[in-house]
């Protein structure tokens, strides 16, 4: 069995077709209706074939025209014209005056270099557009306007029009239509920068606010860039100064966690009986551990129990008596009150207001 599999040319793009698919829509972009207010309707002085004046603009004829016309154009008689129309889609305008120009080739009955034609196009009833072609042999045309010259106040300048059966002007080229286009291409270029400008403003005027706050934000990271170059050793000693307290705050909680041995003696000297006696005395931070011999046991843990600053008293081992033994043998343990027998922490002494100040370090030059 034989497969077929496409060509890879099937799936390349012809990038020429696309290119000028990109710059017919580029040259129809003036022409839509976002833009086509850019583009200015000059007004054109019009004498007409039975021998009267007009003012046209955009397609129209206008009343009384105070201002002075710069453009002007001729119409042609019908007698030296030749109509077609044509019943066509609602096509984009390039394709549009490709197909006309098509027509105008093959139902032209003169030279191709004596044809000349125009178009105007309009919308059909039952949709799409009728195009009313108007054909004109070039050299009958020029003998008409040669001796039209006594009409027409700059000849050299004029244009050559026809009327399509809707009334609406057809302009056919090669006589002065150029200069009125050209005059239009440059106010809308104009246009286009008026606009460019006002957009370039708006969007100046739009971010002027953020830009400000960006500037401002950037002072402020340069300002705490300086103050934060200017308050470093300063900052370096309040660090110093933190730990150094914390330390001291450390060495004071270690000082206030240890009993005085000389109170804890002080005070089993004093409140132990007479027929007691120790052998081992073990001081652990406020912890005091008693190993002896005592009379009563009981009645000295509740002897030390009723002593200021004294909690906490119990016996981890019961007491016991050796046979034909007098006293007890006793293990005692009880917690002291940090605030009755804890070591005293002498506080740095004030400076003396009446002692003399060291003198400053010079300032290197």
């Amino acid at each position: 069995m034989s497969s077929t599999s496409p060509s890879p040319r099937a799936y390349q793009v012809d990038l020429r077709v696309l290119w000028q698919g990109l710059r017919q829509s580029l040259k129809g972009l003036p022409d839509s209706a976002c833009l086509s207010w850019l583009t200015p309707d000059l007004p054109v002085r019009v004498h007409h074939a039975h021998g009267t004046e007009a003012v046209w603009r955009g397609g129209r004829a206008l009343g009384a025209f105070p201002k002075p016309v710069a453009f002007e154009a001729l119409e042609i008689p019908d007698d030296l014209l030749l109509r077609r129309t044509l019943a066509m889609p609602d096509l984009a305008p390039a394709q549009i005056a490709e197909a006309v120009a098509l027509e105008i080739h093959s139902a032209s009955p003169f030279a191709p270099e004596d044809t000349v034609g125009g178009f105007a196009s309009r919308a059909a009833p039952a949709g799409g557009l009728h195009i009313d072609i108007v054909l004109a042999s070039r050299k009958q045309l020029s003998a008409y306007v040669e001796a039209q010259q006594a009409r027409l106040k700059v000849p050299a300048t004029a244009e050559v029009w026809a009327f399509s059966p809707a009334g609406a002007p057809v302009t056919l080229p090669g006589w002065g239509e150029a200069r009125r286009t050209g005059q239009a291409v440059l106010r809308r270029r104009l246009g286009y920068g008026l606009l460019a400008s006002a957009l370039a403003l708006a969007c100046a005027i739009a971010i002027t606010p953020t830009a400000q706050l960006r500037l401002r934000a950037i002072e402020a990271v340069y300002a705490y860039d300086d103050v934060f170059a200017r308050t470093k050793p300063l900052v370096g000693q309040r660090e110093v100064f933190v730990r150094t307290v914390e330390e001291l705050d450390t060495v004071r909680g270690l000082l206030t966690e240890r009993a005085d041995p000389l109170k804890v003696l002080e005070l089993l000297t004093r409140v132990l009986p007479d027929d007691t006696s120790l052998q081992t005395l073990q001081l652990q931070g406020l912890k005091v551990t008693l190993l002896g011999l005592t009379a009563n046991a009981a009645a000295l843990m509740q002897l030390l129990g009723s002593q200021e600053g004294i909690k906490d008293v119990k016996a981890p081992s019961a007491a016991t008596r050796n046979p034909g033994a007098t006293a007890e043998v006793f293990n005692i343990e009880f917690q002291l009150d940090p605030a009755v027998y804890g070591l005293a922490v002498v506080p740095a002494p004030a400076p003396d207001p009446a002692a003399p100040a060291e003198p400053a370090p010079a300032r290197p030059q």
